[in-house]
């Protein structure tokens, strides 16, 4: 590995780099604009947090933040054109990229109901916020690489609808997939790259089936009916889906770990894959509009390994990827698997590290053009953690600069364990990681599991000041 001494400055990317990398280019109308704007994220980078005044510390930096988000010309749609083009970019690397698209909402405070949010969550408790669609690009060895597209917007206070099937698209929130999807498609065509859209049940509708096979993409698609209706074999009568898939061919058994929820404890679930082909038959309700999709199903059946009084786990996967050899199932399932990334991403930013739910600013825009600084800086953190994983033994100069990781070095032998050994060299992505991890509370112990995104938090926030300090000796010498 390369010593400390004959590491160039560049090589290394703090986070003033990696927000010039993400907003740098942004079209803001004023140069001024852009440049507070990569200042902004930068500091958001080295101290995540919620509110304005976490994480700019003196009053002057807070103003200008404040003066920022407030300001109209700086319009959140040109924020998300250049998180999409950051993206886009790291994208171009690959011939093509998992896309999760998923939905959630911000739960914020608005006691006097004037802050122009919308009513989230259920009804009858009133809650106050926002709605809005991720497009979320994930490597295919499971490295998250950034948003692609976000679709905001804000719920009418009234009780949930039962009048879906006699309103148009237009009138539908179902018109925020179809959007999300249409623009990731021609996002990553412009930058070279395709697109591997994996779905969960919440977006099996017949507007976002109909725009995933429009798009001439691959997808990936959770079945919510079992019931609906397709044409397999050679009968030519219609058939449940249920009673089809589970007379699919049996294609391997593999094992799954599954996470802990609700409902669910963690554990390694063992999995029966089965396939088969299918013609899902589906009608739009109020318009008639009827289509007959081609598609594969993967049926995805726990046997043997649920806990007593939990149901096993059973998904039916609707794909329009091949399925011819056992690498086609095995890519299908793995793929659907990166859908758990954006559960991440939406935990780190709701309320891990970023906490954007703390926001106390007082209108939906700014919240929004908050909550786009705050996605990407969750997207970092998630990123360096799956590094960790997928690549291991990448020097950690990938990601960060010299002086980082001298106060890295500096501020682990402080704390070192007696038996522990801390080198002179270059740590790996991994050791980088797991140092922070340990600067920020984690055990590190087998048993502690793998470091979440508040202790890398603690970790950054507690080197990020020795790294400047750093800097500021260094420069000062020099004059």
């Amino acid at each position: 590995m390369v010593p400390f001494g004959s590491m160039d400055d560049s090589s290394g990317r703090d986070a003033r780099e990696w927000a010039y990398e993400e907003f740098g280019h942004a079209e803001l109308g004023d140069a001024r604009r852009t440049a507070r704007l990569v200042r902004m994220t930068a500091s958001l980078a080295a101290r995540p947090g919620g509110r304005v005044l976490e994480v700019f510390r003196s009053s002057a930096e807070q103003q200008a933040a404040y003066d920022f988000l407030s300001n109209e010309k700086v319009r959140s749609e040109d924020l998300l054109a250049a998180v999409r083009s950051a993206t886009v970019r790291r994208c171009a690397d690959e011939s093509w990229v998992h896309v999760v698209v998923d939905g959630t909402s911000l739960r914020l405070t608005d006691w006097k109901r004037e802050k122009g949010f919308g009513g989230v969550g259920s009804t009858q408790l009133g809650a106050s916020g926002l709605k809005v669609i991720h497009a979320y690009a994930v490597s295919p060895q499971g490295v998250p690489l950034g948003v692609l597209n976000q679709q905001w917007w804000i719920r009418a206070r009234r009780k949930k609808r039962i009048d879906c099937q006699s309103r148009p698209l237009e009138d539908k929130e179902t018109r925020h997939w179809v959007d999300a999807i249409r623009d990731a498609t021609l996002a990553l065509t412009a930058g070279g790259s395709k697109a591997w859209f994996q779905v969960d049940r919440e977006g099996d509708r017949y507007w976002t089936l109909k725009a995933l096979r429009d798009s001439g993409e691959w997808f990936t698609v959770r079945s919510t009916y079992a019931h609906r209706f397709v044409y397999a074999g050679n009968l030519r009568r219609l058939q449940r889906l249920r009673d089809v898939a589970r007379k699919g061919k049996v294609r391997g058994t593999v094992e799954l770990e599954l996470r802990e929820r609700v409902h669910r404890t963690a554990r390694t679930a063992r999995v029966v894959i089965r396939t088969t082909s299918v013609v899902l038959y589906t009608k739009e309700s109020y318009s008639d509009e009827r289509m007959a999709v081609p598609l594969n199903v993967v049926d995805v059946k726990e046997v043997g390994t649920p806990p007593r009084g939990e149901k096993a786990l059973h998904w039916r996967l609707l794909t329009n990827h091949g399925i011819v050899t056992r690498e086609d199932v095995d890519g299908i399932l793995h793929g659907y698997v990166q859908r758990w990334k954006i559960e991440e991403l939406h935990r780190v930013w709701k309320s891990g590290a970023c906490c954007v739910e703390q926001s106390q600013l007082r209108s939906a825009e700014r919240v929004i053009k908050w909550a786009i600084l705050a996605v990407v800086t969750a997207a970092r953190i998630e990123r360096l953690r799956m590094l960790a994983r997928a690549k291991p033994d990448a020097p950690a100069s990938l990601e960060f600069n010299d002086y980082e990781l001298r106060a890295l070095v500096l501020m682990k032998r402080k704390y070192a364990k007696k038996t522990e050994s801390i080198p002179d060299d270059i740590p790996t992505i991994a050791d980088a990681i797991r140092w922070i991890a340990q600067l920020g509370g984690h055990a590190g112990h087998a048993s502690s599991g793998r470091p979440g995104s508040v202790t890398l938090r603690r970790g950054l926030e507690f080197i990020t000041p020795v790294a400047i300090a750093l800097e500021l000796l260094e420069n000062e010498n020099k004059l």
